[in-house]
């Protein structure tokens, strides 16, 4: 136990706990979210498959083609973690499978789908998923789990073990000349460096105050400056991606050409950096996020049920702000246009000097880039999909400026935003103000 004697110290016992929480944090932040990303994962790409499969396989089991249907069956069981494909058509009398491929499969998960042509009901569709993959991630996760608390418990030791023999040989001659000058301090200059340090302030503090010769004051003085920090929202899709309906607005700079003109590159950078700014706050205060690409912000990639009114009313306040600033100043001003959409899209991940930001394709993104292509110039331009969210419907005027052919034949209409029902604009205008005269 003395050899042992540097180990018992409260900084093994912060160690442990440390080590404790750690393993936690990990369990629960990573391993078990990335656990049920890569099950949902699995069964989202086995549902894919085998409604794929289903639908190819329809119009050969209609035509009782069974060369085509093999062959659609091989190429499906082919695909990555699929085991195997089968189709199974009581109607025919017809049972057929994919040949093998790679190792039998280990506890292997079943997808089914029907197969129909038309209304006709005409077999079933079966492919299976091999568990492999996962097992040897779990596999691979627990031997790392294992070395990295071994790591961390050899380095913790040896840690602890330096800074208890650095301790010792610091107080080594105190401990010494303690021993020879007063004996009766000796006992108490045992056990771990933090009880000898601890003990010997105590004996030390006891002499100055009896004796009063020493009057220990504290003096501290701080200093405190305001500083300003941009915090920016960022909602991540998860890593694997989804579907969400959002509503996207773009701010774009009418003239450009004429600034570019009339200041120089530092100028234009510092003038291009405050509207930037204005921009990223008005995101934040309605919940919108900056895409990556140009001056685009999503909403509705949280729980937030009026993200469509919100993308309206950041429009708006964008648009006021834009107007105070060139009445307010006797220099040039960016002047912009502002292109609104709303609708289904796919929400990925990216990231952007070192920010995890979305990527949002889709229709949303495509009817965006419609309204767009129009050029709005000091106004805001409306997609249609837009006018159907009640609470947008309701609170809004609209003119409609013109009907847009999309390039797949189908019809996008596009409306003008003349104004904001009730007292609603009137707190946008507020907020307009508020924001121009923060940034100065």
């Amino acid at each position: 136990m003395h050899a042992l004697r540097w180990l018992w110290q409260p900084l093994t016992a912060f160690a442990l706990a440390l080590l404790v929480v750690l393993n936690f944090l990990l369990a629960w932040l990573w391993y078990q979210p990335a656990a049920d990303t890569i099950t949902l994962t699995q069964q989202r790409l086995g549902e894919s498959l085998v409604r794929t499969l289903a639908f190819d396989i329809a119009a050969p089991l209609q035509r009782s083609d069974r060369l085509a249907i093999s062959l659609l069956l091989n190429r499906t069981a082919e695909e990555p973690l699929v085991a195997s494909a089968a189709l199974t058509a009581s109607a025919q009398n017809l049972t057929l499978n994919s040949r093998p491929v790679g190792p039998e499969p280990i506890e292997p998960i079943r997808f089914e789908h029907p197969v129909h042509f038309e209304s006709t009901l005409l077999g079933e569709a079966e492919i299976q998923l091999d568990q492999r993959p996962l097992m040897q991630w779990r596999t691979r996760t627990l031997r790392s789990w294992f070395l990295f608390n071994v790591l961390a418990l050899a380095a913790a030791g040896g840690l602890i073990y330096w800074r208890s023999r650095v301790h010792d040989a610091s107080t080594v001659k105190l401990a010494r000349q303690l021993s020879e000058q007063l004996p009766g301090w000796r006992q108490q200059f045992s056990g771990s460096p933090e009880a000898q340090l601890k003990a010997l302030v105590t004996r030390l503090s006891d002499a100055l105050d009896s004796n009063s010769q020493v009057l220990r004051t504290l003096a501290t003085t701080t200093g405190q400056g305001e500083a300003e920090r941009l915090l920016e929202q960022v909602h991540l899709a998860g890593e694997q991606g989804a579907y969400c309906d959002v509503a996207l607005l773009h701010v774009q700079c009418t003239n450009w050409d004429a600034l570019t003109r009339q200041y120089d590159a530092h100028q234009l950078q510092a003038l291009w950096a405050r509207y930037e700014n204005l921009i990223t706050q008005v995101g934040e205060l309605y919940g919108g996020v900056l895409l990556p690409e140009g001056f685009t912000l999503v909403f509705g990639l949280g729980d937030d049920d009026q993200y469509a009114m919100h993308a309206v009313s950041a429009a708006r306040v964008l648009q006021l702000a834009s107007m105070l600033s060139q009445y307010e100043s006797k220099s040039l001003q960016p002047a912009f246009g502002f292109s609104l959409s709303a609708g289904p899209a796919f929400v990925s991940r990216t990231v952007k000097h070192g920010l995890p930001l979305p990527l949002v394709a889709g229709d949303a993104a495509q009817w965006l880039q419609q309204v767009s292509a129009l050029q709005p110039r000091g106004v805001i331009y409306l997609a249609e999909p837009l006018l159907q969210h009640q609470e947008v419907n309701q609170a809004i005027e609209v003119s409609l400026l013109r009907d847009v052919t999309l390039t797949d034949g189908g019809r996008l209409e596009v409306w003008e935003l003349d104004a904001i029902a009730g007292h609603r604009d009137r707190l946008l205008a507020s907020q307009a103000q508020t924001l121009v005269d923060r940034l100065g």
